[in-house]
């Protein structure tokens, strides 16, 4: 007998066969479609199949009013306006206050990508909320400082006069 060879002239080794056992005991071997079952199991089977099963209550969303913000007409949502600019004031003017404007200017994104433009528009708002507070007192702290020095300047000079300037 010759053996096979692939166009270079290499003889090719013929494929082994798995070699398959045999069990002694062939009800092991029955796929589980043709092995027998008991007739109670499967009585127990048909009537479970037979019986309808219980329908569950459906709880339907409840209508909610058209979103603003959603995109109408094919035209893609605008994000909500952070207000992270009055937030950035805020730190710099009176920052105890413009620490709450920068935290709720930064969820506002945050929260509008996740789906929830109303709780984002009252993220904005609170923003611009602790921002103008922020402003605010400290417009009104630095315009107390300068008065104070106004006056401290205007007691001293009205006290001593100009007598430093004076020569006799």
């Amino acid at each position: 007998m010759t053996e096979p060879s692939d166009p270079t002239g290499v003889p090719q080794q013929p494929a082994e066969q798995p070699a398959v056992q045999q069990p002694a005991d062939q009800s092991v071997q029955q796929p589980i479609a043709q092995q027998p079952v008991d007739p109670q199991v499967q009585q127990q089977f048909d009537q479970q199949v037979q019986q309808p099963a219980v329908q569950q209550p459906v709880h339907h969303p409840v209508p909610m009013a058209p979103n603003p913000y959603a995109a109408q007409f094919g035209v893609a949502p605008v994000p909500v306006n952070n207000n992270l600019g009055w937030a950035i004031a805020g730190i710099l003017v009176c920052w105890p206050f413009g620490i709450p404007a920068l935290i709720k200017a930064l969820q506002v994104n945050s929260l509008w990508y996740q789906g929830l433009p109303d709780h984002a528009q009252l993220s904005a708002n609170e923003a611009k909320k602790w921002g103008k507070v922020a402003v605010i007192v400290g417009a009104s702290l630095l315009g107390l400082y300068i008065l104070a020095f106004v006056v401290y300047f205007v007691i001293m000079i009205a006290l001593f006069g100009f007598a430093a300037t004076q020569v006799d």
